[in-house]
C-alpha cells in the first residue's frame, strides 16, 4: 500500500518539480576538508613502546612476529623502513608474462580475453545423478565440466567388488555408465575435467567410444582425462596393477591422444596428498615436481618426445590459508616448472605448466562450517592472483557432507563474483 501511494505521489508531480528534485539531490554538500595535521606522525621505535605497554610484559619480538610453516617470517607492520628501496630488484625488468619463466603468468593476457576456468566438482553417486549435476552447474556459471570418481574407480576396481562405491564421486565401470554420464553434454565446446586415479587409459576409451557412438568428434574436446599413479600409491599404500604397467598404459595413452584428441591432457599430478598430509608449501611444489619429473623420465625412457609429455601434463595444486604464501607458491611453481623442462631440453612454449587449483581441506572446520565459506573466498582469491588456470572451490559444508543446491551455489558464486568485481 506504501508503495502503491508512493508511485500516485511521483505521477502528480510536474516535469520541473521532479527535476528540482533530482537536482537538488544530486548537488555535493560543502564538507570541509578533513586534515589529519593535529596528529603527529609516530615514529616505528614510538609505535613499539606503545605495544610493549599493551602487552604488559609480554615479550614483543615473540608475540607480534609470526613465523610460517615454509621458515619466513612476518613483521607485525610493514612501512617504508622495512619495505624495499627504489633501488632493489624485485622482479626482472624483462619478464613478461607469457614469456620468459611464466614468472607472471602462462599467457601474455592473463585473465583480460578468457577468465580462469569454473570447474566446480559434481560428485554424485550414480551417472544420471552425476549428469544432471553436470548440466545444472553449467547453466548457474560453470564453465568447466569436472567429474569426481569414486575410490573404487580410480583405482581400477569393479563396483561389484568395491568397498565403498559411491564413497566420494561417480562409479563408472561399463560403456553404458559414460553414456548415462555424458548424455547431452556439449563436450566439443565445453572443457572436460576428470581425475582418473591410476590410469587414464579406461576412462579415455569410455569417452572416446561414448563419443563415436553420438557422433561427435573426439578431436574436439579439451581439458583433462589425467593419471597419477604414484600419488594414487601414497595414499592407498598399493595398487592393483603393477607400476610399470601403468606406465605402458601412460605411455599408451600419450600416444592415443597426441594423434586423436591432441587438446585433452592425460597426466594429472595433484598435491592434495601432501598439502593436506601437512606439508609446507614448499614442500608441496617439490614433492609434486618430483613426482612429474618421474613420470617425464619413465615416458621417455617408452619413447615419448618432451614435447608431447609437455602437451600432456596437467597440475593441480591447493590453496592454504596464509594469502601471500600461496600467491608466491603459485608464481614460484611456473619458474620452478621452466627451469625444469629447460633441463629437459624442452623448447620455450612447453615451459609452461596449466594449473588447477582448490581449496585445502585442512585449513576446513566442522565445528562452525560457515566460517568455510569465509576461508575459501581468500583461497580462491589468492590463487586468481597467482594466475591459476581453473578453480574448483568446495562447497563450506563439504566437511560434514556433500554440498547441497544452496551450499554449491554459495561455492560457484564466489567465483563469478570475484570475474565480475
Amino acid at each position: 500500500m506504501a508503495e502503491q501511494n508512493t508511485q500516485e505521489s511521483v505521477k502528480q508531480l510536474t516535469d520541473k518539480e521532479l527535476e528540482a528534485i533530482l537536482r537538488k539531490s544530486n548537488e555535493k554538500a560543502d564538507f570541509p576538508e578533513v586534515k589529519f595535521d593535529e596528529f603527529e606522525k609516530p615514529t616505528y621505535e614510538e609505535w613499539v613502546e606503545a605495544c610493549n605497554a599493551l602487552l604488559k610484559g609480554k615479550p614483543f619480538d615473540k608475540i607480534m612476529f609470526t613465523k610460517t610453516y615454509e621458515g619466513i617470517t612476518f613483521d607485525p607492520i610493514y612501512t617504508w623502513r622495512t619495505g624495499p628501496s627504489a633501488t632493489d630488484k624485485i622482479l626482472p625488468t624483462d619478464d613478461y608474462p607469457g614469456m620468459g619463466d611464466f614468472l607472471r603468468g602462462a599467457t601474455v593476457n592473463g585473465y583480460k580475453c578468457a577468465p580462469w576456468g569454473i570447474a566446480q566438482a559434481c560428485d554424485e553417486t550414480l551417472p544420471k545423478e552425476n549428469n544432471e549435476l553436470l548440466k545444472h552447474e553449467i547453466d548457474r556459471g560453470s564453465t568447466v565440466y569436472n567429474v569426481r570418481i569414486d575410490t573404487a574407480t580410480a583405482d581400477g576396481i569393479d563396483v561389484m567388488d568395491a568397498e565403498k562405491p559411491g564413497d566420494i564421486g561417480v562409479s563408472i565401470t561399463a560403456l553404458e555408465d559414460m553414456h548415462t554420464l555424458l548424455d547431452g553434454l556439449d563436450m566439443e565446446k565445453i572443457p572436460f575435467m576428470m581425475y582418473a586415479g591410476t590410469s587414464s587409459l579406461r576412462m579415455l576409451a569410455l569417452v572416446a567410444a561414448t563419443l563415436k557412438a553420438k557422433g561427435k568428434d573426439v578431436s574436439k574436446v579439451k581439458g583433462v582425462i589425467g593419471a597419477n599413479p604414484i600419488a594414487q600409491l601414497i595414499k592407498r599404500g598399493k595398487l592393483n596393477q603393477p607400476l610399470e604397467e601403468l606406465y605402458d598404459e601412460m605411455a599408451e595413452s600419450i600416444r592415443w591422444t597426441r594423434k586423436n584428441a591432441p587438446q585433452l591432457r592425460t597426466i594429472f599430478v595433484r598435491s592434495d596428498i601432501f598439502s593436506n598430509g601437512g606439508a609446507n608449501a614448499v614442500q608441496e611444489v617439490a614433492y609434486t615436481f618430483a613426482i612429474a619429473v618421474e613420470y617425464i623420465r619413465e615416458m621417455q625412457k617408452r619413447g615419448i618426445d618432451i614435447h608431447d609429455i609437455a602437451q600432456s601434463l596437467q597440475f593441480a595444486f591447493n590453496t592454504g590459508a596464509t594469502f601471500y604464501i600461496e600467491i608466491a607458491k603459485l608464481r614460484a611453481a611456473r619458474q620452478v616448472w621452466s627451469n625444469i623442462m629447460k633441463a629437459f631440453g624442452a623448447e620455450e612454449k612447453d615451459r609452461s605448466c596449466k594449473i588447477h587449483a582448490r581449496p585445502a581441506m585442512f585449513t576446513k572446520t566442522i565445528f562452525d562450517i560457515g566460517v568455510n565459506m569465509l576461508r575459501e573466498t581468500t583461497q580462491i582469491f589468492s590463487a586468481v592472483v597467482g594466475g591459476v588456470d581453473s578453480y574448483e572451490n568446495d562447497p563450506y559444508d563439504a566437511t560434514v557432507r556433500k554440498g547441497d543446491e544452496f551450499s554449491r551455489r554459495i561455492a560457484r558464486n564466489v567465483h563469478i563474483m570475484l570475474q565480475e568485481e
